[in-house]
């Protein structure tokens, strides 16, 4: 028996009218979400992420395709079918989009409120989302008493008020520093969890999407250009696009400081090779460097930089060490031989 995806596009395509020309923001979209997943949309502005979405919703409706929600399909509802399926998909906004006059309380309730849910029942399931999100002793806070992560931690609740099935994130956490990020990103991990909620991630942060996400798709000017689970887009991209967005992620040799420590080497060691070593799984736990060293022993090696990533799924781990291999030219090509026996991915960044 096939599970009905809680969310599938099938060739859905967005074409607004300008007064010069026609802009096409979305070019024949097929997408399905499993029931419970968290699956990312990533892509730079203008890629056409924010419209896929904004048609999940109603917010948009399609020049041509389908949208259907648990097989149902929801494109071209209007009127009180629209507004009732609306309230089956909560939305966080990047910019929290929240009532600066009402209390923490005040806002979680006010979608319960246009829902016209007794004010006693609005009131208690507001305190557990409250509790929920971590917030059980602001209550009577207004938002300018609140940090941004406090912020984000009212739309989150208020989002959730309706008991949605679906949970969009819609650069929920560019406007945040990395550590607030972080705790919003575990809050969203632990609800997922929790309420088994599909949620749709919107960003431009590819981070996040190692962080959450069990499967990607990569936009770039309307269309999706790559697909797939985590772990397979971030140890094997395919596009170039894809290949930028996972090598911001996970190499380190942009950053100033390892650049120095590069350029040093590189003038310590003008005949040797600056090397990058990509491990995947349990590659990560085998002893590369120890047992190269071994094995070559004429071959000088220094460590210059190194990170391990766990992906979201918590089953898949990249590593990435960059060394400084000193030594004939000889004996350097057969140590980077012997490393791609070991399934290790070997790319030299700079020789002589």
């Amino acid at each position: 028996m096939v599970d009905t995806p809680a969310i599938k596009f099938e060739n859905i395509s967005k074409t607004f009218q300008t007064a010069d020309n026609e802009v096409k923001a979305v070019q024949n979209v097929n997408l399905e979400i499993k029931s419970g997943e968290v699956f990312g949309i990533v892509g730079f502005s203008g890629a056409g992420k924010s419209t896929l979405v904004r048609m999940l919703n109603g917010l948009e409706k399609p020049t041509e395709g389908k949208i259907l929600i648990h097989g149902k399909r929801v494109d071209n509802l209007a009127g009180r079918d629209l507004r009732e399926q609306r309230k089956k998909i909560g939305i966080i906004f990047q910019h929290f989009n929240l009532l600066w006059s009402r209390t923490v309380l005040e806002n979680i309730t006010f979608p319960l409120e246009i829902a016209h849910v007794p004010k006693n029942e609005r009131i208690e399931k507001a305190k557990k989302l409250a509790e929920l999100v971590g917030l059980g002793d602001r209550l009577h806070a207004y938002p300018n008493q609140l940090s941004g992560g406090q912020k984000q931690r009212v739309g989150i609740a208020r989002a959730l008020a309706n008991d949605p099935e679906i949970l969009i994130s819609d650069e929920a956490t560019s406007a945040l520093d990395p550590q607030t990020t972080e705790e919003v990103l575990d809050l969203l991990e632990d609800i997922n969890r929790k309420l088994n909620l599909t949620i749709v991630i919107i960003t431009h942060e590819m981070h996040v999407i190692r962080r959450l996400a069990d499967k990607v798709a990569v936009m770039e000017t309307g269309k999706v250009i790559e697909e797939g689970p985590v772990s397979e887009v971030f140890t094997h991209p395919q596009q170039d696009l894809t290949k930028r967005f996972v090598n911001a992620e996970v190499d380190t040799n942009n950053t100033p400081d390892v650049k120095e420590v590069v350029n040093q080497l590189l003038e310590k060691y003008p005949h040797g090779q600056l090397v990058e070593l990509r491990f995947h799984g349990d590659q990560v736990q085998l002893p590369v460097v120890s047992e190269l060293v071994r094995q070559f022993p004429e071959v000088q090696l220094s460590i210059l930089e190194g990170s391990i990533h766990q992906l979201a799924d918590k089953a898949r781990t990249i590593g990435t060490l960059f060394v400084q291999l000193v030594g004939s030219n000889e004996d350097i090509q057969e140590a980077l031989k012997f490393l791609e026996t070991l399934r290790v991915e070997v790319r030299v960044i700079s020789n002589e």
